[in-house]
């Protein structure tokens, strides 16, 4: 508790220094100032939040974001999958799907492979 009071107090403090700011006269100068406190308001409050956050509310927060990563992993995987059967069809037919994932990492590692450069900048034929 004695960390989440810190903060409180942190807080009030970066609250009064914008309270104060309104006296002076606009510059470039107190614009920087004044977007820097209210980033460090900002931290502070995600920080009070995090701390006053409930076990339930931990668990939900995680889940939301497992779901979130296994989304915007499937979206990569169809992409890439896409462009790996377009590959196939348009330049090598005869290779299996495996093998053109296996020179696509030799690709991305700069090595030479037995598809061309141009298939894999742009698969269309």
């Amino acid at each position: 508790m004695a960390k989440l009071d810190n903060l409180k107090k942190q807080l009030d403090a970066i609250k009064e220094e914008l309270e104060k700011i309104i006296d002076f006269r606009d510059t470039s100068f107190l614009k920087k100032f004044q977007r820097q406190l209210e980033g460090e308001k900002s931290v502070i409050v995600a920080k009070i939040k995090k701390l006053t956050l409930t076990k339930e509310e931990k668990q939900k927060l995680q889940k939301e974001k497992v779901e979130t990563a296994n989304k915007n992993r499937k979206i990569k995987n169809i992409r890439n999958w896409k462009f790996w059967k377009s590959i196939k069809k348009n330049y090598r037919p005869d290779l299996s799907l495996k093998n053109i994932r296996s020179q696509w990492k030799k690709h991305r590692q700069g090595l030479e492979t037995d598809i061309p450069d141009v298939a894999w900048r742009n698969p269309s034929p």
